[in-house]
């Protein structure tokens, strides 16, 4: 019986499925720069993400000024030049993802009145806590895991442990629900959770789909999931 869930947070709390990178290449053809190849955005992107890694100035900020502040990281990598622009990919960004962390709240809300334990572990750039508080998830969530804080990363198992071990319970009463197949469902599924993948029409397709217990494309379709999951379980 799970009576634990585990979330990774980009890409899964965030928006229903989306891998960053991927929401980057659409919004850079929206905004008019479809002309930038995909592999000079995909090197800028994890650029980007390297240089919040290591800024501790990025632990006290919200959605908005991080995807501001990555979104110029990406515009430096590649030699744009334009600030209209900039706050343009910017705000394409983080207007939806505020608009689903929002609606996802009271998803998780409803999931720990149901006395599910529910938890983070992300890889991220060390201001989860800060987004949790500021979306107002944090008065609902047992855990908070953010890889630059803890000083481990998915698909390390260690990880995945940590957060097990301060909840307190099994993997095996354990779902864990993430976007990235390859981090978070394999990991997952290889300690013995419950794998809930999260993904979307911009995602490739799962390379071993017997990993995955059941696919999501919104976090609103989590709570039948579990429904269905819990009808599997002999009685």
């Amino acid at each position: 019986m799970i009576s634990a869930i585990l979330f990774d947070f980009g890409g899964t709390l965030d928006s229903d499925g989306q891998h960053w990178l991927n929401r980057f290449y659409r919004i850079y053809d929206q905004i008019g720069l479809s002309q930038t190849p995909k592999e000079k955005i995909k090197e800028a992107f994890y650029w980007a993400d390297s240089q919040l890694e290591i800024d501790p100035a990025i632990r006290s900020a919200g959605f908005r000024l991080m995807m501001e502040h990555h979104v110029h990281l990406q515009f430096e990598k590649l030699g744009l030049k334009d600030s209209k622009l900039e706050a343009q990919a910017a705000e394409a960004f983080y207007r939806p993802s505020e608009k689903v962390l929002h609606r996802n709240r009271s998803i998780l809300e409803r999931l720990r009145h149901d006395g599910f334990r529910l938890g983070i572990v992300s890889n991220f750039y060390g201001n989860v806590p800060t987004l949790c508080a500021e979306a107002g998830l944090t008065p609902v969530l047992t855990v908070i895991l953010d890889s630059v804080l803890v000083g481990l990363k998915k698909p390390d198992p260690k990880f995945f442990q940590m957060a097990l071990d301060q909840l307190k319970i099994s993997a095996d009463h354990t779902a864990f629900v993430g976007d990235s197949f390859e981090r978070d469902i394999v990991p997952a599924k290889a300690m013995g959770m419950t794998t809930l993948w999260m993904t979307s029409d911009l995602n490739l397709p799962a390379s071993d789909p017997s990993k995955i217990d059941k696919t999501l494309y919104s976090l609103e379709d989590l709570p039948a999931a579990l429904r269905a999951l819990r009808a599997d379980v002999p009685a």
